[in-house]
């Protein structure tokens, strides 16, 4: 207002509806930018991510619907969250072109329709259907991708102003970027598990290799390798006489049973064996098949060594003898034994080579007693230890 001579220029007014209307507009934007924050910062999974973000495009604007559409590989899309309106559209409508979904994904642009019902760029029932009057679609960005498309719906026309158009950008920017580090964290959370699970894979095939380079593969008993290096494991460790002992089985008459009933039968001798021994001695006792029909126990924390080995070693003996079916056969397990105390000095192939002599002496004994037993009847079966 100009004033004329004389008169003091008088000040501006400003109606109230005027300064109502910027007031509100002030706080539009601020709950945009509070909202943009929630989604840079939202800490959940990306359903609850999404869910989230569309229910705040809705309080945020005059949408009465709000989707996320995610664009798979083959350019479809598909519905990740949907709110209001937009739970009763087809969900093949968004991927045929009866909304602005499929232009903004082709377009890589934000496109806004105040009449839906006449606009050339869509077509279908959809929006007549669902009384999709006005549309707001922009693209949910992560660097150089698009992701996927924010779209809200009123069913009113013309209800969008300006500010609704710049949040649903705004908000679908920051979504685009937060989705991206949120898929990114998710794809990542996938590779560690698969990468985990073929680890997992990887070591127990290293523990099937290690087992096969262990264990014998026909009676599941330690075999040579690691029962040598338990056994040096043992001498190394102690360095005080009769500490622990070792026993030595060889079976008697092994090859008649093969050259009889068979390999197979051999076979099954040699797994019985495994499991009658198992069955006598402690739980501790390191039993091993050093090969062919030689099977070794390593026996430690004997308390008086020199008075139970002989009954261990009848005790075995015993086990092996006792009747039994194999494979319906009758037959009696027949072995010598033999064994020997540590002295604390002895290494473990010195200790070895003791009751493998102490065997074959026993085995020897047993053969003559049999050559002067000509009625046939089952020869007494010595026990033999060796002095180191």
């Amino acid at each position: 207002m100009v004033a004329t001579p004389g008169q003091q220029p008088q000040p501006r007014m400003v109606s109230w509806s005027s300064q109502a209307h910027g007031r509100s507009e002030y706080l539009r934007l601020r709950s945009v930018v509070d909202a943009l924050v929630r989604i840079a910062e939202h800490p959940g999974d990306t359903r609850s991510f999404l869910g989230e973000a569309t229910a705040t495009v809705m309080e945020l604007t005059r949408a009465t619907g709000a989707v996320v559409l995610m664009a798979e590989g083959d350019g479809a899309l598909r519905v990740a969250s949907a709110r209001g309106q937009m739970r009763r559209v087809d969900r093949a409508a968004f991927g045929d072109g009866q909304t602005l979904a499929r232009a903004c994904l082709a377009s890589h642009q934000a496109l806004h329709s105040d009449f839906a019902l006449t606009d050339p760029r869509m077509e279908g029932p959809a929006r007549a259907q669902c009384s999709l009057e006005s549309l707001i679609a922009t693209p949910l960005r992560f660097g150089d991708q698009v992701l996927g498309v924010l779209e809200v719906c009123s069913s009113v026309p013309c209800a969008f102003d300006g500010i609704d158009a710049q949040a649903v950008a705004l908000i679908g920017n920051a979504l685009g970027g937060a989705l991206g580090r949120q898929v990114a964290l998710e794809d990542n959370a996938r590779l560690l598990a698969r990468l985990e699970s073929s680890l997992e894979a990887t070591r127990a095939q290293a523990r099937e290799y290690q087992d096969a380079a262990l264990y014998d593969a026909l009676t599941g008993l330690p075999n040579r390798t690691q029962f040598l290096q338990r056994l040096d494991a043992a001498c190394r460790r102690h360095d005080r006489p009769e500490q622990f002992a070792l026993l030595f089985l060889d079976l008697d008459d092994f090859k008649a049973v093969n050259d009889t009933h068979g390999h197979a039968m051999g076979d099954a001798v040699l797994r019985e064996t495994a499991a009658a021994l198992s069955g006598r001695l402690r739980a501790g006792d390191l039993i091993a098949r050093l090969g062919g029909d030689e099977f070794v126990v390593l026996l430690e924390s004997l308390r008086h060594g020199s008075t139970d080995m002989p009954a261990i070693a009848q005790g075995v003996v015993a086990a092996l003898g006792h009747p039994r079916s194999i494979d319906g056969v009758e037959l009696r397990i027949r072995g010598s034994v033999g064994w020997v105390l540590h002295d604390g000095r002895s290494d473990a192939s010195s200790l070895l080579a003791a009751a493998d002599a102490a065997m074959y002496r026993n085995k020897r004994a047993r053969r003559r007693k049999a050559a002067g037993n000509p009625a046939g009847n089952p020869p007494a079966s010595p026990v033999v230890s060796e002095a180191l």
